[in-house]
């Protein structure tokens, strides 16, 4: 009989799917453990061994059980049990694991993004739409308007948001099709700064907008995020988990071996080979990771090395250089144009940037664009309008929308992402971002329409996850990572052999040693255990600024071992 985790219940309406969550997680109690009556840890100051005990029965079952139906269906779909680690964690909201200002969880605030179809002719201009939709819908929504036959994994097709094929410009579908991806610019980010994005907000009316657009599965990061958007699937299908996934035995960067690691085709992938590899598909981003919306390239059978623009330093796959370039590894499956670096340098945007502040001083905001830390201005807004000119020098030469074969492009704008790990959400940096990329989306949409021609073409903007607003506003506990790797291995690892317990801790998740484990006596489930009743005391990276009433005070919501999603009481026993 195979595993629950792969029948199709996975990806079912969602209605049906968190109505049956609801009525189960209802079904089991409250789903609060009691750590009065636990066999949970107890004992000394951090970094030193505790007693382990075995979590009672169903324990950890309800703890996951207690989550937000929405949120457990978010990490089951995310959850590839070959791929990820061998216990998920999910901290209380709105605590995170500050291994840096972490964008990984199945809350709102990191799944929320602009969600917004628009192409007069062949979107309608209806405005807002209250439906629930996830990134993998766009993938079945942009074959229906190639004409293109697509079986998306788990994306549905966003029928309501097309114009009749009759009420069309003509027989043909639209000439290009542009996806703008600002990274990490979910919608907690756009609601930080109201007004700072009139050009998007003004575009609404004229297209179809879900304010209920979700990237749909946890973790939130940018390798499985993209995933979703070019091949209609989760990872529970696409099978990349994490920026970081399993490979056998090893925990290894998830484009480490380049593009196999996506178990399921792109519609990129199908809709050129099936087109004999006549249209155009490219993608001009920053990191491998962001290649995954066209797809394997090449390494495809039969397909052909489409157009790719990174910045990745060799194989380092968050690593970036000040050049555009394509990793070696990539090399062969995809095409660098050899004019990307031709253009006009970064430094002739500088001026620009400069007077966003309102007071002109050679500086942003008194940050020197020379300044490491900024590398050399490609993270300040610059790099937007450099980018949208690169943009510009692709299509034109390359002949995107150029003819009547559809083709597809894919854009990346990640200084979003990293303004907010650099300086946070609820800055004024932050607003300055949001701003020139807003101006710029105007930009492209001129572009468009001088280049394709008016109702030729249509635009997907969004963004793969939000960010952390700042912890001092929410009252987030930032849960370090490395003490919990000291304190894990303190506690479940007896030996001095250099073979670690864990192998890795994410924000989300646990890779385990589970034979050095078993060797020690414990068990994943023991794991789980101590996790669920990890405190604020000795999860701080300074114990000594916990204020003592907030010593005890419990950090994550739940954890529990993968293997037990197979299991848990509170999902549907089929595809329903």
């Amino acid at each position: 009989m195979p595993s629950r985790l792969s029948r199709p219940y996975l990806s079912p309406p969602i209605a049906l799917l968190l109505a049956v969550l609801l009525v189960a997680a209802a079904c089991t109690g409250d789903g609060a453990p009691d750590p009065a009556g636990s066999a949970g840890p107890t004992g000394t100051a951090p970094t030193s061994p505790v007693s382990v005990g075995s979590p009672e029965p169903g324990e950890l079952a309800r703890a996951a059980c207690a989550l937000p139906p929405e949120q457990l269906a978010r990490i089951v779909r995310g959850s590839p049990p070959d791929r990820v680690g061998d216990v998920l964690i999910v901290p209380k909201e709105p605590n995170f694991m500050d291994g840096g200002l972490s964008h990984s969880g199945p809350w709102d605030y990191l799944q929320r993004v602009p969600f917004l179809l628009y192409g007069p002719g062949y979107i309608r201009g209806q405005g807002s739409v209250d439906r629930d939709v996830t990134l993998a819908d766009i993938a079945p929504t942009f074959a229906e308007l190639l004409d293109f036959e697509f079986d998306a994994p788990d994306g549905r097709l966003l029928s309501g948001a097309l114009v009749p094929r009759e009420e069309r410009p003509g027989p043909e579908p639209p000439r290009l099709i542009v996806t703008v991806v600002w990274d990490a610019g979910g919608r907690v980010v756009l609601d930080a700064h109201p007004g700072s994005w009139p050009v998007l907000e003004g575009m609404i009316p004229g297209g179809t907008w879900y304010e209920n657009g979700t990237v749909g599965s946890s973790p939130s990061v940018t390798a499985p995020i993209h995933a979703n958007l070019g091949t209609g699937a989760f990872p529970i299908h696409h099978k990349v988990g994490d920026s970081q996934v399993r490979i056998g035995q090893a925990v290894q960067g998830a484009w480490q071996q380049g593009p196999a690691v996506i178990s399921v085709p792109a519609l990129a992938d199908l809709y050129d080979l099936a087109m004999g590899n006549e249209p155009k598909i490219g993608a001009v981003a920053t990191l491998s990771w962001h290649l995954a919306m066209i797809g394997h390239g090449r390494m495809w059978n039969g397909g052909d090395a489409d157009l790719a623009v990174l910045r990745q330093k060799g194989g380092e796959e968050g690593a970036e250089t000040v050049v555009w370039n394509l990793p070696p590894k990539l090399q062969g499956l995809y095409e660098l144009p050899g004019y990307v670096n031709d253009l006009p340098d970064l430094s002739t945007y500088f001026d620009e940037v400069d007077r966003l502040d309102g007071t002109p001083d050679g500086t942003w905001r008194g940050h020197d664009f020379a300044d490491e830390h900024l590398r050399g201005g490609f993270h300040t807004p610059a790099r937007i309008p450099y980018q949208t000119r690169l943009v510009q020098e692709i299509i034109d030469r390359e002949g995107f929308g150029a003819d009547d074969v559809p083709d597809l492009l894919f854009v990346n704008y990640k200084i979003i992402d990293e303004v907010g790990h650099a300086f946070g959400v609820n800055t004024p940096e932050m607003r300055d971002t949001v701003v020139e990329q807003d101006r710029y989306l105007g930009e492209l949409v001129e572009l468009l329409d001088d280049r394709v021609g008016e109702d030729r073409w249509v635009l997907f903007v969004t963004a793969d996850h939000g960010h952390v607003p700042d912890p001092d506003l929410t009252g987030a506990v930032r849960i370090s990572v490395p003490r919990l790797v000291d304190n894990l291995q303190a506690t479940f690892d007896l030996d001095d052999d250099d073979v670690p317990v864990v192998v890795k801790v994410r924000p989300t998740q646990i890779y385990l040693n589970t034979a050095e484990l078993e060797e020690h006596g414990f068990t994943v489930e023991q794991v789980a255990g101590y996790v669920l009743y990890y405190t604020r005391g000795r999860g701080a990276k300074r114990p000594e600024d916990v204020p003592p009433e907030a010593v005890d005070e419990k950090v994550f919501s739940a954890a529990f071992p993968t293997t037990m999603l197979e299991d848990l009481p509170c999902l549907p026993e089929d595809g329903g």
